[in-house]
């Protein structure tokens, strides 16, 4: 399992309408090997807001086979005409551990 996270900074007041962004359809939950994606938002400090994106995927293969579709350059098409956002970096994580709730 791999965990890929997208940390954006944004302006202050930003921060919800670049999460609404994340919420449309026909993306990447369509994507073979795709298993959630969840949108992250911490409050603002300094005059900036954090987005942080975690994608979670069956391997890496799956992610890199998303990176290279269509249909990931059409759901970035623009990002970078955003004037709100300040910085974005991407991390990737092997998942080691997972713990649930004892049933």
């Amino acid at each position: 399992m791999l965990v890929v996270t997208n940390t954006i900074k944004v302006k202050e007041g930003a921060g919800a309408a670049l999460a609404q962004r994340f919420a449309g359809t026909g993306g990447v939950q369509d994507m073979p090997g795709f298993v959630r994606m969840e949108v992250w938002h911490a409050s603002a400090k300094e005059g900036a807001e954090e987005l942080k994106i975690c994608t979670v995927w069956e391997n890496e293969d799956a992610f890199k086979a998303w990176t290279a579709s269509e249909s990931f350059r059409n759901s970035h098409r623009g990002a970078g005409g955003n004037d709100s956002i300040l910085g974005a970096s991407l991390d990737k994580y092997e998942l080691l551990l997972s713990r649930t709730p004892k049933q």
